[in-house]
């Protein structure tokens, strides 16, 4: 067996760019994206949640200010806007109804960070605008929506990138690189099993993500992020799913409840309980401003409005011939995940997470030696610098620094790959609902499934 030294971040980028003229094929990028920016553009911001305000705001304002603008932001909470506005800083004109702004202030770019249930109405609003879209996952929750994303884009010709910054991380880049230089072969099937800590998931219970009709599940608003790496890898398009799912623990399933963690009676016996007042960030933003808009952002776990899962267990079918097993298990000490990607000529195994944190990820290749010329190898890759492994600047410097550098590895992402990853999601929870029958991804939307992605007619 061969070892093969770790990747820095700067190592990686370079020589996935070098791979692009030789062992890796240089695949087009998103259709338009090379000229997504000419010079400086104006963009503005809708949504000013957490993720709003610093990865597409105080951050964007920082780091990409000599090739980005951001001219104004808007939000249906005027205390939350003027908290954002002061955070970003900038002075910037800040606007309640997007349409106004929008005319007013005519970005070329609408920055999409809002609840995932009207990412759809934003998203066609922009576009009707004349504005390209940057939207975080998942594009939107259920396939109505999505039709409405796939017609509006026909319709108005503007361009829309999903940020899917778990493409990005150095380590699940790699992966991509291995599968595309032939290492295992044609993909057959693969193994992919995720874990939420008990901390990670009951931030979702407290908040909208908790009811379907908000975030469309975890199914949706958390699996897309592994759905589309699986559908990136793999190259194919999901055809059919069949899930399975269950809530043990939290909402209606708790043995008390209160009206949120603020004012409970269950302080002493909540194994969840948590004091928003004590994050000043947390209180200015939220429980400031829920005189606006009624968000509680430190919701009970308990609450019977609660309708989502905690495990979720899904086999879907993909049109290349390719099978995958898939689980959620959103109720654990663990916060990680195990890959197997099985070929006709090898296999990779990945284990990534736990505690305490490491400063990189072990890729393990086994050849299957009837089969392929290669000897056992393991890789090991550096997380980056920055939020989610390092991710999320290789993901912003493309978006707002260099479009039109290379990207041989297909990591940005447009409409066909946020409806694909999120139409996984949707299957899975039409399953379970129907008593865990299969469901058709290409019943669902106009887009119908192909064996090789970039090839579609």
């Amino acid at each position: 067996m061969t070892t093969k030294p770790f990747y820095t971040r700067r190592e990686f980028i370079k020589t996935a760019g070098a791979a692009a003229g030789g062992t890796l094929v240089a695949a087009p990028a998103l259709a338009g994206a090379g000229s997504f920016f000419k010079e400086k553009r104006r963009m503005a911001l809708v949504g000013t949640g957490v993720r709003g305000v610093s990865m597409f705001g105080r951050s964007l304002r920082a780091n990409y200010s000599d090739t980005v603008e951001l001219v104004s932001l808007c939000d249906i909470n005027p205390g939350r806007l003027q908290v954002a506005r002061e955070y970003i800083g900038g002075n910037l004109p800040a606007y309640t109804d997007l349409d106004e702004m929008l005319a007013a202030q005519k970005p070329e770019v609408l920055i999409v960070t809002s609840r995932d249930d009207v990412h759809h109405e934003h998203i066609i609003t922009g576009m009707r605008h004349g504005c390209d879209i940057i939207t975080e996952k998942p594009l939107t929750i259920d396939e109505q929506k999505a039709q409405a994303i796939i017609n509006a884009e026909k319709e108005y010709g503007r361009k829309v990138i999903v940020t899917f910054n778990y493409r990005y991380p150095p380590y699940r880049a790699k992966i991509k690189e291995l599968i595309m230089e032939g290492y295992v072969g044609d993909i057959r099937s693969v193994d992919f099993h995720y874990h939420i800590s008990h901390s990670h998931l009951m931030r979702y219970m407290q908040r909208w993500h908790g009811q379907r009709q908000y975030g469309g599940s975890l199914w949706v608003h958390k699996s897309t992020h592994h759905f589309d790496m699986a559908n990136w890898w793999i190259n194919s398009d999901p055809e059919e799913v069949t899930a399975w799912g269950a809530l043990e623990r939290f909402g209606r399933k708790g043995p008390f409840r209160g009206n949120n963690c603020r004012d409970c009676n269950f302080t002493s016996q909540c194994p969840y309980h948590w004091n928003i007042l004590e994050n000043e960030h947390l209180r200015t933003l939220y429980t400031d401003n829920e005189q606006y808009d009624g968000y509680i952002r430190d919701n009970c776990v308990f609450r019977e409005e609660i309708d989502i899962w905690e495990k979720h267990t899904a086999v879907v079918k993909y049109a290349n011939g390719a099978i995958m097993t898939y689980s959620l298990t959103a109720d654990t000490g663990f916060e990680g995940y195990k890959l197997v990607v099985n070929g006709t000529e090898g296999r990779l195994e990945v284990r990534a997470g736990g505690w305490p944190r490491k400063f990189g990820e072990e890729i393990t290749f086994m050849p299957n030696r009837r089969y392929s010329d290669r000897e056992e190898e393991q890789f090991f890759v550096e997380h980056g610098s920055g939020g989610h492994w390092g991710g999320d600047p290789v993901m912003t410097d493309q978006l707002f620094r260099d479009p039109d550098r290379p990207d041989p590895l297909r990591q940005q992402a447009g409409v066909r790959d946020g409806v694909m990853s999120i139409l996984v999601g949707v299957a899975a929870r039409k399953s379970i609902d129907s008593g865990n029958r299969p469901v058709n991804i290409g019943d669902l939307t106009t887009i119908q499934p192909h064996p090789a992605r970039g090839l579609e007619v």
